[in-house]
């Protein structure tokens, strides 16, 4: 009989970790370990009541607790959260950045410490800062201090980096349900539907599709793929669309005449205050050039085997929301 491994999975019950365990979790072979701060929270209780996950509680500020964690795992998928201390911990952009930097080296090193571990993959993102320096000095914090952490295990954890994958994980298509500002609203008395940007509503956006369903399609297949993944980057994405191909097909969904209009970056701020600047920058990013544009460290989805027909794109996931009547 073959060995069943564990993986453990960081941030189980978010989007990007839960979408891992729905898939691993019925995978032959592996064996998922959902690692949370929170184990009493209902989300976890969750997990723990499926019978065929375990459950343990980490501190990403406590790297020991981690490394315990991780004890006897053969992978680990590690995800950080800039977005917590942003929206409610009353951090700045730059503050939350630093925190997301210390959290993901103490997840690097933690791993680096695990002796049965096979395979590192972590959810990381293309660095704006790193990229424009010296060039305009755009800077995306939620997404820059990813970009740190992947160079400092490079250069700090290079036994780790030999045997890391990179995660590249696109715009979610359900923000257009569940965050405010990429809702489109209806404009009174006429009967359209408007969604508001900061940036050009043409520029192409990576999208990540379903968030229940891809992430753990990605990591089964980085898995199976094994040492030929390792150091490579790879999109966690089929599609490219514009908000104007998004919104396009949300009114094909809805049935409801939607319209892009695009205002400054001033107003946009003005509307949604510092996390509206924060993804005005991400969309400029976008504009500006292609952030995930595929280079010699990647690993294409024909090269890990990713099933198209398996993956769930941006219409499978709206129509999905549209049937729980979670569109308008």
């Amino acid at each position: 009989m073959a060995q069943v491994k564990i993986i453990a999975v960081t941030g189980a019950t978010g989007a990007q970790g839960g979408g891992v365990v729905n898939i691993l979790k019925k995978t032959p072979g592996w064996r998922v370990r959902a690692i949370t701060r929170n184990p009493d929270s209902d989300a976890a209780k969750a997990l723990a009541a499926d019978g065929t996950v375990e459950v343990v509680r980490a501190d990403w500020d406590d790297e020991d607790s981690l490394a315990a964690a991780f004890s006897g795992a053969a992978a680990v998928f590690a995800v950080t959260n800039w977005w917590e201390p942003f929206l409610f911990g009353g951090k700045t952009a730059w503050e939350a950045g630093e925190i997301e930097e210390r959290h993901g080296m103490n997840l690097a090193r933690a791993a680096a410490r695990t002796p049965s571990l096979e395979h590192y993959l972590w959810s990381t993102l293309p660095g704006a800062k790193q990229r424009f320096l010296g060039k305009g000095g755009l800077e995306v914090p939620h997404m820059d201090y990813k970009a740190i952490v992947d160079a400092r295990i490079r250069e700090e954890l290079p036994a780790l980096a030999a045997k890391t994958t990179y995660l590249y994980f696109g715009y979610y298509p359900q923000n257009i349900a569940y965050v405010p500002m990429m809702k489109p609203f209806e404009h009174p008395g006429t009967g359209q539907y408007i969604q508001l940007v900061a940036s050009d509503s043409q520029a192409k956006l990576l999208l990540a599709g379903d968030m229940a369903v891809n992430p753990g399609i990605w990591v089964r297949q980085v898995l199976a793929t094994g040492p030929a993944a390792f150091g490579k980057y790879t999109n966690v994405a089929l599609e490219r669309w514009s908000v104007q191909q998004m919104l396009d097909k949300w009114s094909e969904v809805t049935g409801k005449r939607g319209v892009v209009v695009q205002i400054t970056e001033e107003a946009w701020a003005r509307l949604w205050g510092p996390v509206g600047t924060e993804l005005a920058w991400q969309f400029k990013f976008v504009e500006l050039c292609d952030p995930f544009e595929v280079g010699d460290d990647f690993i294409s989805p024909e090269e890990l085997g990713i099933d198209a027909s398996e993956v769930v794109g941006f219409e499978g996931t709206i129509r999905g929301l549209a049937s729980k009547g979670l569109l308008v």
